[in-house]
Order: structure tokens, then C-alpha cells, then sequence
């Protein structure tokens, strides 16, 4: 079945490419490093029981109560789903550019299994080799499945997305009422420590274990975030980022369901955390935001749109650092786990060996700055990103681009 003529009208693509979907990779790359340095990268003692789902909050610290509220609100499950978003909406923006160029449903179909399929390898070579918390696996993944669904109707698969994103909800807010009733509790106890690994072959070998350990966690990360996957998807196919004015009801939607969830469960997380309200509370909301945190990826992909709308495309000085590291994102998510291994390991700098959230996060900060320095010393150069050059022509042939089929069509 081919496409809908209306998914290939609402999927044009423009002379000048569209700023916010690489501004959004960017700003993506700032919440992952920051969450992964929270989460993954600097484990102690303050990443064990309260506060831990945060990082770690000293008593009476100032800057570590900030710093957790702002964890809570901005930070844990913000990045991930927006990064997911903009999956999706690349996929629909190569989708129609394949059926422009005269490639049929089944040759679209294949191209695109390809592409997501190195990206499935990439990922699980990054999650064996540097980063057992690796995301690229399943983001391939999903690109696969996706690839088997694009005939369907828009309709269609905006309710498979609801479906996905109940179903989920339902699974993770149930951790919630086991934690507010006792049954349940997230906080951890012991966990291995940053410290322990005095070279980088301690480190190596640990990141080797905790991969194959994640691999069976990819079920429920899939569900997670294919709802997120496919609206961006349907964003695409609608030109709802091309078009702002035309959905700026749908935008302004997702910008309040990200806000209600942001202040309703982000905040009263952080400061149960921080000890201003209730720490008993923590796994409570900790496992609410688990549960939704996801629906905010939408909403701050809209804010974005929404704040760059006048700019029509052009990308402003503060911006181009972040558009340049939008455009090589995979190489910048890459090498930030390069820098945590140097940075954060007894066997490189041992960065954080005692450091609270609001260490971890200046932490995460500073593997951020580097990679957006690298990419912008990219962009002057006029050179892609690493990965993303070897990825272009392993999925696409020697041109690295999707070269067309037939003459197309006079416009």
C-alpha cells in the first residue's frame, strides 16, 4: 500500500533544513549527559538510599537542594524521551524523502530496516565496549519495528501510541502504590562502585557484565518509549514542526501535559529528595515520574519550536553550537561516555569520588561542554561527525545520501 497523499504533502522537505530538530538533539545531549552522571557514571556512597533516585543531597546544603529539585523537574527521563521524539521524526522525514525519489514501499521498507539496523549494531557495540546504559540498541529497534508500520493511517497508529503510553503508565505507576504502601521500595542499597575501578580493565570488564544484564531490560525500555517514538513520527507526517503556526494547538497541548508533569511530579520529587517535604515520598514520586516522565519529551520539543519560530530556520549565534551538536549527535552521545571514562574512573581524573548531586551534575555539565566544543570545531571545519559519516554510507552506499530512483517529479 502506498502512503496517504497527505504524508508526503505535510513531510516536504524544505531548502533550508529545519533548525529545531537539531537545536532539540542538542539540548537532548545536555539533559542525557547530566541524567547518565546522576544515574550511571558517578556512583558513591551518596547514590545509596535517600536522596539516592537524585544523586545524593547533603544535609542543609544549599546548592544540593537546588540541585535536586532541579534534577527532579529537568533532568531524569527529560532528555531520553525527546531524543526519542526526534527518532521518530527522522524516520518520517527519511520515509518521505525515499518516496519522493521514487523508491517503492518495499524498497523504503528496506532502506530503512538497513539504516535502523546499523544503528541497532552501533548501539550494542557502544553498550559492550563503553556504556552499559546505552540507548542507541533500542532506538534501532524501534526504527526497525517502525519501518514494518509506516503504511498504516496516521489514526491508526496515534492510537497505537495512546495504547503504548497507558499500558505503561499503568506498569510503572503500579510501582508507585507499592512504594507509597510498603510493598516496593526503588532506593537502592548497594550498588557498585566508580571507585573500585582502579584501571580502565576493572572498568572495562564491570561495563561488559552490566551490559549483558541491560540486554534483558530492553523490553520494557521498547514500551517505554515507542509511544514517544511514534508521535514523533506522526509529526512528521503532519509538518508539524515545518509548520508551526498551523499546530500551534497541538504544541501548546504537549507544552502543558509537560508542564503538569513537570511541576506535579518533577517538583514534589526533588524536594521530597532534598528532605523539604517528606522523604518518605521519594520512591512515591520517583516511580510516578518513571511512569510519565516520558510524555515531557513531546512537550519540550514544542517549547523549542514554539521559542525558534521567528528565527525562520536561521541559526543564531547563541544557537550554533547546539545545532552543531544536533547535527552529529551520535558521535557527541559517544563521545560523552569517552569523557566519563576519563573524567569519573580512579584509572583517568577520579572525578566525584565523594560528590552530591550537584557535583555530579557540574560533572555531567562538563562532559556536555566538550562534546558541544568538538562539534562546533566540526561545524567551522565543515566535517560531519564521525559515527554519523560511517553510519550515512554503510546505510546508504559511497554518496552517504539516499540517491533517487527516477527523475522526480516537476513540482
Amino acid at each position: 500500500m502506498m502512503l496517504e497523499k497527505s504524508k508526503i504533502g505535510c513531510i516536504q522537505e524544505k531548502q533550508q533544513r529545519l533548525i529545531v530538530p537539531d537545536l532539540a538533539r542538542g539540548t537532548a545531549l545536555l539533559g542525557i549527559a547530566m541524567a547518565n552522571a546522576v544515574q550511571s557514571w558517578v556512583v558513591n556512597d551518596w547514590s545509596l538510599g535517600p536522596s539516592s533516585t537524585v544523586g545524593g543531597v547533603r544535609p542543609d546544603n544549599t546548592p544540593d537542594i537546588v540541585a535536586a529539585v532541579f534534577t527532579g523537574m529537568f533532568v531524569r527521563v527529560r532528555g531520553l524521551p525527546m531524543f526519542c521524539m526526534l527518532l521518530g521524526f527522522g524516520i518520517g522525514l527519511i520515509e518521505a524523502s525515499l518516496q519522493r525519489k521514487g523508491y517503492t514501499t518495499k524498497e523504503s521498507r528496506r532502506v530503512l530496516i538497513r539504516r535502523y539496523g546499523l544503528l541497532a549494531v552501533f548501539g550494542l557495540a557502544h553498550g559492550f565496549v563503553l556504556f552499559d546504559g546505552d540507548i542507541m540498541l533500542v532506538y534501532g529497534l524501534m526504527g526497525i519495528a517502525l519501518a514494518w508500520c509506516f503504511t498504516l493511517s496516521t489514526r491508526t497508529l496515534r492510537r497505537i501510541a495512546y495504547w503504548f503510553f497507558g499500558g505503561y503508565a499503568v506498569f510503572a505507576g503500579s510501582g508507585a502504590v507499592g512504594a507509597y504502601f510498603g510493598y516496593f521500595n526503588p532506593l537502592p542499597s548497594s550498588r557498585p562502585m566508580t571507585a573500585d575501578l582502579f584501571t580502565f580493565g576493572d572498568y572495562f570488564a564491570r561495563n561488559l557484565r552490566g551490559e549483558i544484564a541491560a540486554l534483558g531490560q530492553i523490553p520494557i525500555t521498547f514500551v517505554g518509549l515507542v509511544g514517544v517514538l511514534l508521535i514523533g513520527y506522526i509529526w512528521a507526517r503532519e509538518g508539524v514542526l515545518a509548520n508551526v503556526s498551523a499546530h500551534r494547538r497541538t504544541l501548546v497541548t504537549w507544552v502543558v501535559i509537560a508542564g503538569m508533569v513537570i511541576v506535579f511530579v518533577g517538583l514534589p520529587w526533588g524536594l521530597a529528595a532534598a528532605g523539604v517535604v517528606s522523604t518518605e515520598l521519594e520512591p512515591v514520586f520517583f516511580m510516578l515520574n518513571q511512569a510519565f516522565g516520558f510524555l515531557t519529551g513531546p512537550g519540550i520539543l514544542a517549547i523549542l519550536a514554539l521559542l525558534t519560530e521567528k528565527l525562520n530556520n536561521r541559526v543564531p549565534g547563541w544557537a550554533y553550537a547546539f545545532v552543531a551538536l544536533g547535527k552529529r549527535s551520535m558521535s557527541g552521545y559517544i563521545a560523552q561516555s569517552v569523557f566519563f571514562i576519563i573524567l569519573v574512573t580512579p584509572a583517568g581524573f577520579g572525578l566525584g569520588a565523594d560528590a552530591s548531586v550537584s557535583g555530579k551534575l557540574g560533572i555531567g555539565l562538563l562532559v556536555f561542554v566538550l562534546t558541544l566544543l568538538l562539534a562546533a570545531l566540526l561545524e567551522a571545519w565543515g566535517k560531519p561527525g564521525p559515527f554519523e559519516w560511517a553510519h550515512r554510507r554503510l546505510a546508504y552506499g559511497p554518496t552517504g545520501r539516499i540517491e533517487p530512483k527516477s527523475a522526480p517529479a516537476p513540482a
